[in-house]
């Protein structure tokens, strides 16, 4: 029973001598134990993520076949050759005419737009 009083008495002694050292001496501990729960939970999340992928491989259960042409639109097209200019019908559908509200607007943003260029300008 001494001996464990001896050594008890001997190592709280030199904790208040050191006590630096001590500090630095759990500190370190304290660092190394988070360091390893951050690794564990790192390599469990990464094995289940591989696990996960690795896991199931694709099965083809029918073929693979494209959609009947029958099925598209009429605004959907594969390929298109334009006209160089618009028809009609196409105008009466496609554009409309700004009005002074939407031409003032864009007349403002294109002013915002040039003062920022030449405010950055030598």
């Amino acid at each position: 029973m001494e001996l464990f009083d001896d050594i008890k008495e001997r190592f709280l002694d030199f904790i208040h001598e050191n006590s630096k050292l001590t500090a630095s001496i759990v500190g370190l501990f304290i660092l190394l134990f988070v360091s390893a729960v951050f690794v564990v939970i790192i390599h469990s999340n990464k094995h289940t993520v591989e696990s996960a992928l690795l896991g199931e491989t694709f099965k083809k259960g029918e073929d693979f076949f494209p959609p009947s042409q029958d099925s598209l639109t009429d605004d959907y097209y594969f390929s298109r050759i334009t006209s160089e200019n618009w028809s009609d019908s196409e105008r009466d559908k496609w554009f409309t005419v700004p009005d002074e509200k939407n031409i003032k607007e864009l007349g403002e943003a294109n002013n915002r737009i040039s003062n920022k260029i030449l405010e950055a300008a030598p």
